[in-house]
């Protein structure tokens, strides 16, 4: 889970510098070491134990339910049947076979089960239900109040107030609250299943929908009971236990999950109000199923602002690079989920601009060792239709200096691209997205080696301007930094296809030769500093080489096969990873097969066995 700073100052916990966070599932992360006093520390360890028992008790109540219907499902599998010549023997009046051992056994324990499940019990309180649905709602009822009281941190501490002359009391009741908020919270999709017509627990257990009615009913009350509980809770130590008041509740409620959780509490009251037999009868069966679906829903979707872990957009900022032929947008954010392999790509949704839509992009970073600080970031050509948009948007988030909310899926691809060996790395425009973290991680791979030689990797990137390489500046410079210490193995070539090598000079002495004026000095200044900052990306550096064309493209054949001949004879084989426009794929499977050899590989040079992997772009 993320850092959430509104709730980890409702316990009175603050990050602080050299801190690391330990996460944790549904709860925001636990900052370690502890950086408050020691009577503070020991509550926000009860916190953080208290939720991760709940979220384990929640968890074994799903897979005690969920054995039950195994349990039923195997039943209904292995149930034996009475076999044809029984039945044909019956029919013709003969004596039937004697049942089968299985068979006895069988039937016998079942009549047993049906004698004393069967009859109904407590009219008066539950009405027509029998001793099977009973004896479920006590099982149920047993573990939920066992569970709701056990691993309970039964204290009672003061804790100064900074800058005050108040103390805030710390007891267990936060960590109960949310014990039952949990319980509520993992009960509501099973009340959603118990209330279906064309229920798929009738399929698994063989009986009909109408009989999970009275624990559907049921569990509305538990549920209900749980979120009143937990609600209170929570106002007792918000608006009296926690000081100074009422600064403290004043903002307590402020908070937009509160105030979800405020929605979601009016809603399931308003079902269990309007749920009882004589509102039924006074409102109409019609009312009470219209508005028992329509405000359902309503609560469910209030549960998931309240509690919205798990389930949360990654917050992302846009950087905005404007040229000649349109705009490419750089997005960042970090996010908290698994691992992904180099070259692998992400469905992107910018609920900004369209719920509805997504788009496939390569991730141009490493996944981090830890999961909850995952860096992301691509670089998108803004073409036509939803990309256009994100270019508008990015102008709006740099103008504002916020973040956008994304949602991404995958991760998508082939895992297996960073194999050892030589490989040679092909990126045009943003295709750089692709090379780059390949590139990276077999630097990062070489580093680890120390001076072990695994073969040779060249990453070769075509790009329109100059300017284009601002897009992966921050890790160009750091892949400098792998040059200096593997110019044996590693290397980077630039092909600069629009432009000649005195372009950003001859800017640089434009710049400096203005006139002095408020709008012209601010626009040479920002020129200055983007030519300064380019001007140290082109610098020459070993194994570092930046080719201008002018006005075509570089012969990829050429380039593949100078790579393949300084190839490394013991790496073995090499691979051609290409990202870029269509057209940039065809000459590069000509140039590939072009230098395939199979009778050099037959007499030994594996180098000449060279494979090639190639993505699409539209850039």
């Amino acid at each position: 889970m993320d850092h959430h700073p509104v709730l980890n100052a409702r316990h009175g916990e603050k990050p602080a510098a050299g801190s690391t966070m330990k996460p944790y599932w549904g709860y925001p992360s636990r900052e370690l070491p502890c950086p408050g006093v020691p009577n503070q520390c020991e509550y926000l360890d009860a916190v953080w134990w208290m939720h991760s028992r709940a979220m384990l008790f929640s968890l074994i109540l799903w897979a005690i339910l969920g054995g039950l219907l195994v349990f039923f499902l195997v039943s209904r599998v292995v149930k034996p049947a009475r076999s044809r010549n029984a039945i044909v023997g019956f029919e013709s009046g003969k004596t039937a076979a004697p049942m089968g051992t299985w068979a006895r056994l069988w039937k016998s324990n079942a009549a047993t089960g049906r004698k004393f499940l069967l009859p109904e019990s407590m009219h008066s309180v539950f009405g027509n239900v029998t001793r099977l649905q009973l004896l479920l709602l006590a099982v149920l009822l047993v573990y939920l109040l066992v569970f709701s009281f056990v691993a309970i941190w039964y204290k009672n501490l003061l804790t100064p107030v900074k800058g005050t002359t108040s103390f805030s009391r710390r007891t267990g009741l936060g960590g109960f609250s949310n014990r039952l908020g949990v319980f509520a919270y993992a009960l509501t999709p099973l009340s959603v299943f118990l209330s279906q017509r064309e229920s798929i627990l009738s399929l698994l257990t063989g009986m009909p929908s109408q009989s999970f009615n009275f624990l559907h009913r049921w569990l509305g009350h538990i549920i209900f009971f749980q979120s009143m509980v937990h609600t209170i809770g929570w106002t007792i130590i918000e608006a009296r236990l926690y000081q100074p008041q009422p600064k403290v509740y004043k903002g307590f409620v402020k908070d937009l999950y509160i105030m979800w959780g405020i929605v979601a509490m009016a809603m399931i009251s308003f079902i269990w109000v309007f749920s009882f037999p004589a509102v039924i009868k006074k409102t109409g069966y019609e009312f009470f199923r219209k508005t028992h679906c329509v405000v359902a829903l309503v609560y469910i979707g209030a549960c998931w602002g309240h509690w919205g872990y798990g389930f949360e957009s990654a917050q992302a900022t846009l950087q905005s690079f404007d040229d000649q032929e349109g705009r490419v947008v750089r997005v960042n954010f970090k996010h908290n989920h698994g691992p992904w392999h180099p070259g692998q790509h992400f469905y992107l949704t910018f609920p900004t601009l369209s719920v509805w839509q997504n788009h496939p992009f390569t991730v141009a970073s490493l996944p981090s060792a830890l999961p909850a600080i995952s860096h992301h970031t691509y670089i998108i050509r803004c073409l036509n239709g939803e990309t256009s948009k994100l270019g508008q948007l990015a102008l709006k988030i740099e103008a504002e200096k916020t973040t956008t909310p994304v949602i991404l899926s995958g991760p998508y691809g082939p895992p297996s691209l960073c194999e050892p060996g030589n490989l040679l790395l092909i990126a045009g425009g943003t295709g750089i997205t692709m090379a780059h973290p390949l590139f990276l991680s077999r630097a990062q791979q070489l580093r680890e080696q120390q001076g072990r030689r695994s073969g040779k990797v060249q990453l070769v990137w075509i790009i329109r301007r100059i300017q284009d390489l601002e897009w992966m500046g921050p890790e160009l410079s750091i892949l400098k930094q792998y040059l200096s210490k593997e110019q044996d193995s590693l290397s980077i070539r630039i092909f600069v296809t629009r432009e000649v090598e005195s372009t950003i000079y001859d800017k640089d002495s434009k710049e400096s030769s203005e006139e002095d004026g408020a709008t012209e000095v601010a626009s040479s200044s920002s020129n200055k500093s983007q030519s300064g900052h380019v001007s140290n990306l082109v610098r020459k550096y070993p194994g570092f080489e930046v080719q201008w064309l002018g006005d075509h493209h570089p012969d990829l054949g050429q380039v593949v096969t100078e790579f393949v001949e300084g190839a490394d004879e013991c790496a073995g084989s090499v691979s051609v990873v290409g990202s870029g426009p269509r057209g940039m794929g065809t000459s590069l499977r000509a140039g590939v097969a072009h230098i395939n050899d199979g009778a050099r590989v037959s007499k030994g040079e594996e180098k000449y066995d060279v494979h090639l992997h190639w993505d699409d772009r539209h850039d």
